[in-house]
């Protein structure tokens, strides 16, 4: 079942803060210790900001155990990518990386040009609520300062996937951002992954300027590449930052989701270790945007290593006149939220089909899919589509195929009230 399958099947009880469903699962990017990782993650972490040298880094550092050892992990704010740390304060060693996957990537430089040699070492001590020492490349004798200040604690076990959901997208993924179904990345829950995410430049694409007040435009975090749509106008000031709030979750969970691909080169010696998963290819496309509705469909073919790609077609609905995701039971009669999906009326479910043989041009082996593995989408200018999302791999073929149905021929089953959301 698709992000969006699940996303859309329960959106009645999801705002837009929690019906983030992150891909993946955490990512074991202290792979060096991964015997010992669940021990580690099960009490809270601290997290630390401040500067190694001249660059500024974030540091999670689990508690002390019984042998004076600690388990962590950190990243230089300009990468986002995590190194893995182990041992004692005074001698807290850096992972290495598993082959050469950062020279696959286009114009990279690696973190660590010569890993294979290179003996990286933290020397720090506490002072209060901080940290202060110095990095020590043991190879080439280099040393750097180290000062960093503790500035939050949490409990990494607490947003994990865990259960059916870990074990799924890890078959899938192979890697994933870390954070599990309905957590919102946020300083609050993910003090250090939000570090990551919310505090970089996003380069800015073209306006899109549908109509006078109306208007969005791709954004991107340069160390992804992910284009992601953001609504630049809208009539409604609070409308606007309620949808850019749902989209920022949903593009952080993706950006972290590619940089868990590149940090899995400690852990992993995959083709796919080091890259961004094919995440730098997703196509994110803004089908529709009107004052009343928005939708976007994210699809591609990504993984970091699971059994098969996670070729996946997922537009979800944007509700621009109440806010959070689209709930269609206020929009068809006779529609509800079943336990794993959008159910319609008996008639509307007999017009659907019938449509499908007026409309459709797609495979019949596809559409007859429908309504099984069915996501709603808008279509410029003026149409509904019902569409394949959330199949297995197997039929992975049929992702998008569907019909698009005309809002006139949809006015007898839509709700008193809610023709105002179809007005192009």
């Amino acid at each position: 079942m698709s992000c969006f399958a699940r996303l859309e099947n329960f959106s009645a009880q999801c705002n837009q803060r929690t019906a983030l469903f992150s891909k993946g699962w955490r990512h074991l990017a202290l792979a060096f210790f991964v015997l010992t990782v669940a021990a580690a993650q099960a009490a809270p972490v601290d997290v630390y900001r401040g500067t190694l040298g001249g660059s500024e880094v974030v540091l999670e550092l689990g508690q002390p155990k019984a042998d004076g050892e600690r388990d962590g992990r950190y990243f230089y704010l300009r990468h986002g990518v995590d190194i893995p740390l182990r041992g004692s304060l005074d001698a807290l060693a850096e992972g290495l990386p598993l082959n050469n996957g950062w020279s696959r990537t286009q114009g990279e430089t690696p973190l660590l040009a010569d890993a294979k040699q290179r003996s990286v070492n933290w020397r720090v001590q506490h002072q209060g609520d901080e940290l202060s020492g110095e990095w020590v490349d043991g190879i080439h004798g280099k040393k750097l300062p180290l000062s960093l200040k503790r500035i939050a604690q949490y409990d990494p076990e607490k947003i994990a996937p865990h259960g059916v959901e870990a074990v799924t997208l890890a078959i899938v993924q192979g890697a994933g951002s870390g954070v599990a179904q309905g957590v919102g990345i946020s300083e609050k829950n993910t003090p250090y992954d939000y570090l990551r995410v919310a505090k970089q430049p996003l380069e800015q694409g073209k306006e899109v300027v549908i109509a006078s007040g109306l208007a969005w435009r791709p954004v991107r975090d340069a160390r992804t590449k992910l284009w992601y749509p953001r609504l630049t106008r809208h009539p409604d000031a609070k409308m606007l930052a309620q949808t850019n709030a749902v989209l920022e979750q949903r593009h952080w969970g993706m950006n972290l989701e590619a940089l868990a691909c590149r940090a899995s080169i400690y852990w992993s010696n995959g083709p796919e270790a080091g890259t961004l998963g094919n995440l730098n290819d997703e196509s994110i496309a803004v089908t529709y945007l009107s004052r009343a509705m928005m939708s976007v469909v994210e699809s591609g073919s990504s993984g970091c290593g699971g059994a098969h790609p996670n070729n996946h077609y997922d537009p979800f609905v944007l509700d621009l006149l109440q806010g959070g995701y689209m709930d269609f039971t206020r929009l068809f009669k006779g529609a509800r939220y079943g336990e794993y999906k959008l159910e319609f009326s008996s008639e509307m479910g007999r017009f659907i089909r019938k449509s499908v043989g007026k409309y459709s041009e797609d495979d019949k082996e596809c559409t007859d899919l429908l309504p099984q593995y069915m996501a709603l989408m808008l279509n410029k200018p003026d149409k509904m589509g019902f569409v394949i999302s959330g199949i297995g791999h197997a039929m992975g073929m049929c992702l998008g195929s569907g019909v698009d149905i005309p809002f006139k021929d949809l006015k007898p089953y839509i709700k008193p009230g809610a023709e105002r959301y179809f007005q192009p």
